[in-house]
């Protein structure tokens, strides 16, 4: 994401692949499973990002889905290959079936705020193994402290990266969210402080701007995704973000259902409107159903859909099913 670039290769799909063999159900978390506690980024990929797995996982904590068992063994694997300045990198098998450091992360405040995020409600939930408490305290200092670098004091944003000026909404949204979850059920100094740098320097109006500095050309991802990270998330009003919800659906939601503007699952999108248009995110999971090959899945995708199903989030779609991409 920014190229968020692990995804599955494009391909066009449709709600159902008239006269193709395909499986009822969607490829589960088992499917990406390195066999060593880690997950791939895609099925059948030669990457672990840390980034899709966190995400997944704070997403499971938040629907008490029964993944509790699948995040220690996630958490044995992952928090002995933090860096020592906090960060994380992408891994790939080597030839002898152990890890290696194959790329750096996407984005540095992303991943560290994923980290912090997961980590406290683990620990809040009680997920945890007595004996991955100190090693989880650990790995929540280091992710503070990278964070720490990563805010630009003029402008109180968050840089992607320690060697950018390039500052995305959606990674700024998760670090207010991991501010929050770290701060208690009082919003402190810290998510006070980054919430108004986010309305004044990504707001324009009633529109978002999806990065600073702005891109060139508008696209699926990131400039109609962006503004979907902002529901339910406490920086825009309850009323407001049920009222952005209701127009992205009217603007957006075909072409997301369909895909015929972006071929990836997007099963964020899903859960952030579960609660102010359940009977859409209820058509996310019946577009899955059965299967189409070709989508663009991932493990993160392959927790939001039960965790969809374990808040109750059904397969019945009232509507007809979208028009398909190059059907």
């Amino acid at each position: 994401m920014k190229t968020r670039n692990l995804w599955i290769a494009s391909a066009a799909m449709a709600w159902q692949l008239a006269g193709a063999a395909q499986p009822a159900e969607p490829p589960g978390l088992a499917a990406f499973a390195t066999g060593d506690g880690a997950y791939y980024t895609t099925v059948g990929g030669q990457v672990v990002d840390p980034y899709f797995v966190n995400k997944g996982f704070t997403i499971a904590l938040q629907a008490d889905a029964p993944l509790q068992a699948e995040l220690q063994q996630w958490l044995a694997w992952l928090l002995p290959r933090q860096r020592q300045d906090g960060g994380f990198d992408r891994f790939c098998p080597a030839a002898d079936k152990a890890w290696r450091s194959c790329m750096g992360a996407d984005a540095d405040d992303s991943m560290a705020a994923t980290t912090i995020e997961m980590l406290h409600l683990a620990q809040q939930k009680k997920w945890l193994l007595p004996s991955q408490q100190p090693a989880a305290e650990q790995a929540i200092a280091r992710s503070q402290q990278l964070l720490a670098r990563l805010r630009n004091p003029k402008n109180q944003l968050y840089r992607a990266l320690l060697d950018t000026e390039l500052y995305y909404l959606m990674d700024n949204i998760e670090v207010y969210e991991a501010l929050r979850v770290s701060e208690g059920a009082q919003a402190g100094p810290g998510s006070k402080r980054l919430a108004a740098a986010i309305h004044q320097r990504f707001r324009s109006g009633s529109e978002w701007k999806p990065a600073l500095p702005e891109y060139d050309r508008p696209r699926f991802y990131p400039h109609t995704l962006a503004s979907a990270y902002l529901w339910q998330t406490g920086l825009i009003s309850r009323a407001e973000s049920d009222r952005a919800t209701a127009q992205w659906l009217a603007q957006h939601g075909n072409a997301w259902l369909s895909r015929s503007e972006d071929h990836y699952a997007w099963g964020l999108v899903a859960w952030k409107m579960r609660q102010t248009a359940p009977i859409q995110a209820a058509c996310w999971r019946a577009s899955l159903r059965p299967f189409p090959a070709a989508l663009g899945w991932t493990v993160l995708d392959a927790m939001i859909d039960p965790s969809l199903a374990h808040t109750g989030i059904g397969t019945q779609c009232p509507f007809a099913p979208a028009a398909a991409a190059n059907r």
